[in-house]
């Protein structure tokens, strides 16, 4: 069987890190990506343990390692206030923060050894082209210049709220979701010792709550979220420092006090909760938040994107090699694969919503009593952590990785 033409709307993480596992398995891949490089608007960058030790077993870790990309064994902490640290149900693990250009672009790299894949930047999909009731097209506008791109088969990780969702005749659900975040990004270079060494969450009631955490290249970012207009408050710099420099701590507040500017790197981050109820329509499947948008609150937005692919490779190279149709009953083994995952987290984020805004007094609380429950329950109180469901067999150690073999044999 020919392996088929496979084209990714969307070069964020879940569309490279399928197209690098399609590639590398001999499947041409196009990418289209509709910003003009990989230096984007913030994105998340922290990686859980379980999609860490992946990248290791494929060498691509050690490779963000060697170039400065990514900061290993990272912790992410919950406090209630500024001081009291909070378990959580779940095993306890550490991760990696890892620059998500920087990322996006090793990928690119690997990929680009493969005479069948292509990226396209600064390329927008307007809509799907259906013929028969199949997706068999994407429109496309690059330069002001409409044309189309035709292929076997479309996976579309172009992010949250995608619009190819209505397109495609997909219904969404949406969930309760905490209050927007506004968020910031310091260059500490010259400053690098206080630089944290961990992500940590800071839940301080009535739905305030602050993430600082460290970046690769001596950079901090710091999540600020409460409801309200944040794109108001962003522009009321003397009142921004009033309610943003009191919860850091204090090694940080001088430092984040003297570089928060009009020129500070910043963006209001829509906090979205959805899932499509079908991921997938003849010809196109869904994977990552374009899928089932998620919260931001501890990277799982990323981490479960790069599993969809994952679990989204096994089975497509597998039917691949086997000689079987890419067809709808294929997508939706997929979904089932991912759903559980998906439904558990999602679940937590809306619970999680719920419980930031209590007051604070009323948070103590909530998490002693928990404390006491998962120690009756003879349960670790550690922090929640990704498990993978599947093993990903498909990413190619990159001691092979210049091999085009087809997938197909």
């Amino acid at each position: 069987m020919k392996a088929p033409h496979v084209v990714i709307v969307g070069g964020g993480p879940a569309g490279m890190v399928l197209a690098w596992q399609l590639v590398s398995n001999g499947v041409p891949v196009r990418v289209l990506e509709r910003h003009p490089d990989f230096t984007r608007e913030f994105r998340g960058e922290l990686l859980q343990a379980s999609v860490v030790e992946a990248f290791e077993r494929a060498g691509l870790f050690s490779m963000l390692l060697e170039r400065g990309l990514a900061l290993p064994d990272i912790e992410r902490r919950m406090f209630v206030g500024k001081h009291r640290v909070v378990r959580v149900p779940g095993p306890r693990e550490r991760g990696a923060v890892v620059s998500q250009p920087g990322l996006l672009a090793l990928l690119h790299e690997l990929c680009s050894r493969h005479p069948h894949y292509q990226l396209d930047f600064g390329t927008t999909v307007l809509d799907a082209i259906r013929e028969d009731g199949r997706v068999v097209a994407v429109k496309t506008r690059c330069n002001g210049v409409e044309g189309r791109a035709d292929g076997d088969l479309f996976i579309v990780c172009n992010g949250r709220n995608s619009h190819l969702r209505k397109s495609c005749g997909l219904e969404t659900q949406e969930f309760e979701s905490t209050a927007d975040a506004l968020w910031l990004r310091f260059d500490l270079s010259d400053a690098p010792q206080v630089l944290p060494e961990s992500l940590d969450v800071h839940m301080f009631g009535k739905g305030l709550v602050v993430v600082f955490q460290p970046s690769p290249g001596h950079r901090l970012h710091v999540a600020y979220s409460e409801p309200g207009d944040l794109n108001r408050l962003r522009k009321d710099l003397p009142e921004l420092r009033k309610r943003l420099l009191p919860t850091l701590p204090e090694a940080l507040r001088p430092h984040v006090e003297r570089k928060l500017d009009e020129h500070t790197e910043w963006q209001v981050l829509k906090i979205l909760v959805d899932r499509v109820s079908r991921w997938h329509a003849p010809g196109v499947l869904f994977l990552g938040d374009a899928a089932h948008t998620m919260s931001p609150s501890g990277g799982q937005g990323l981490n479960l994107a790069i599993r969809d692919t994952f679990v989204a490779a096994n089975h497509l190279l597998d039917a691949l090699r086997a000689g079987r149709p890419l067809d709808e009953a294929l997508f939706q083994r997929i979904q089932d694969e991912r759903q559980p995952e998906i439904d558990r987290i999602q679940a937590g984020q809306t619970r999680a919503g719920q419980m930031v805004l209590k007051p604070l007094g009323v948070l103590h609380v909530m998490f002693t009593l928990l404390g006491v429950v998962m120690k009756l329950a003879g349960k670790k109180m550690e922090g929640a952590g990704g498990v993978l469901p599947a093993e990903p067999r498909y990413l190619t150690p990159l001691s092979r990785g210049a091999s085009t073999t087809a997938a197909t044999g």
